[in-house]
């Protein structure tokens, strides 16, 4: 088995077919099946399971990519180490999103890293922030931003900014007396018919909990995991929303919503800059790390996100 066999391994598991891997690749299609069935000779046991929705790793292929992954990751760090930090970094980056940050953030950061790493390139994946740290924990991406975790072991995580909540709706509903831009408290707006994600979402349980812990309970009138479809259907006058004040602030501009802040208690959500401390980090993803540091503070410092910034105010070591 050799270096070439496990990018090719890799490759077909990430892209979850011969035909996709092999355009990828640049390689054909029989060579790939070829190199496979010599590694599960090689191995005597099968790698890959064939089925109608594609290829996907079986219980041996899921420990094999876990482990090539990693050797994959240290040669390319190889060279970049050897060279030192005198060289530009090169290579591509996979940065894990959840959809609100994307918004904000992902243009300026490929504005940015075009300008600064010309020779990086970026691949962004969007998903809640559940799935996002899944995806940092298995390797499938370099650097996340997420919103918590309450198991950090193995995991690097910088508090990068803390983002305000806040109730909304469209101007036509007339459950809430409370002017506009007014403080209301967390059980009035509990009671009100809300849009929310369902149980399991992590924005959810934290507005369940908050409301736990006063004796109140939130009234769901429709659970949708979707920020966007949450706001479409607040835009169709069908309840209120809780969302990061970032998720609506155009809305809120255009007249669409108005909003108002939540008290007793105050809803915040803090934002993690997060990458895994058990896999070498290539010279390219520590700069796009540094990189994105810079610019999720940037955004808070020149208001351009509603937010204040984090605890941690001096930049990640690792990328220093």
């Amino acid at each position: 088995m050799d270096l070439r066999q496990l990018r090719y391994f890799t490759a077909i598991v990430e892209q979850g077919s011969f035909s996709k891997a092999a355009t990828k690749l640049r390689v054909a299609q029989p060579a790939l099946s070829q190199h496979l069935r010599h590694m599960e000779d090689e191995l005597g046991v099968a790698l890959l399971h064939r089925g109608t929705r594609g290829v996907v790793a079986t219980e041996a292929g899921e420990r094999l990519l876990e482990r090539a992954r990693t050797i994959l990751a240290e040669f390319a760090e190889l060279r970049d180490c050897v060279r030192g930090e005198t060289v530009a970094p090169t290579g591509e980056v996979r940065i894990g999103l959840p959809g609100t940050v994307s918004e904000q953030f992902s243009v300026p950061l490929i504005e940015a890293a075009k300008e600064r790493y010309p020779a990086v390139r970026i691949r962004i994946a969007e998903a809640m922030s559940g799935f996002v740290l899944d995806w940092l924990r298995k390797g499938e991406v370099d650097l996340a931003v997420i919103y918590s975790t309450s198991d950090p072991k193995g995991l690097g995580i910088h508090h990068v900014l803390t983002e305000e909540l806040c109730l909304f709706g469209v101007p036509a509903l007339t459950a809430l007396e409370t002017p506009p831009g007014e403080p209301v408290t967390l059980a009035e707006a509990a009671g009100l018919d809300l849009i929310l994600p369902g149980p399991g979402h992590g924005l959810r349980d934290q507005i369940d909990e908050a409301a736990t812990g006063i004796n109140a309970t939130v009234h769901a009138a429709v659970e949708i995991e979707s920020y966007a479809q949450i706001k479409r259907l607040a835009e169709r006058g069908l309840g209120y929303g809780i969302l990061p004040r970032m998720a609506v602030r155009a809305q809120e501009k255009a007249g669409i919503f108005r909003t108002w802040p939540i008290e007793r208690p105050s809803l915040y959500r803090k934002v993690y800059l997060a990458y895994s401390t058990e896999r070498p980090m290539p010279a390219a993803a520590r700069a796009i790390g540094q990189l994105s540091w810079e610019i999720l503070r940037g955004l808070v410092t020149d208001e351009s996100w509603a937010a204040t910034l984090g605890e941690d105010g001096d930049q990640p070591a690792l990328y220093g």
